[in-house]
């Protein structure tokens, strides 16, 4: 069975007070326990503002990325519905932390993008590794790169970049699968 995985990254303050912060890449990762990644995508999305000093600092997105590179909501929905078609991914898909799959489809629905996809629920890898971690009573604390060291697995990429995100924690919900 194939998976895709998801991440979002969002134009958002540091102190994180933008009221409805907007997405600004979408990053997926497909694979299986068998293959491993056999494909991961990103778009860059344009938030229509600036992006925050602090969101460049963190994901290395500029301004520049997002006017040279970035496509239109209603492309990322039809290239992302080609791809779970194409490769049958589970209904559900693969998140660290939940919202970002609810907040993708509240922009596509609020800009009447049809996207016939995605289940009522994402397999959270983080809140089975909290599972894990608090069963052995052990520290669940830090992100998805300090959670996959704790399991000896090597955070390829640079973090905070949706599709290395993404890659990553499908990456680490395989190795919870075995």
């Amino acid at each position: 069975m194939n998976y895709i995985a998801l991440d979002l990254e969002l134009n958002n303050n540091p102190d994180g007070s933008t009221p409805i912060p907007k997405i600004i890449q979408v990053g997926i990762s497909v694979g299986n326990l068998n293959d491993g990644i056999i494909l991961t995508h990103h778009w860059l999305i344009d938030p229509g503002d600036n992006i925050y000093p602090f969101i460049t600092d963190l994901t290395g997105i500029t301004d520049s990325d997002i006017q040279e590179n970035s496509v239109p909501l209603e492309i990322v929905a039809n290239e992302l519905s080609a791809i779970i078609n194409k490769y049958q991914c589970f209904v559900n898909p693969v998140t660290w932390g939940s919202g970002d799959v609810t907040c993708l489809l509240k922009e596509f629905k609020d800009l009447n993008i049809r996207f016939p996809h995605f289940g009522r629920r994402e397999l959270d890898v983080k809140q089975l590794y909290i599972f894990l971690m608090q069963a052995q009573n052990k520290s669940f604390k830090g992100g998805l790169s300090s959670a996959m060291g704790k399991f000896h697995l090597p955070f390829s990429g640079k973090a905070h970049r949706a599709d290395i995100d993404a890659k990553n924690t499908l990456l680490f919900y395989f190795e919870l699968l075995k």
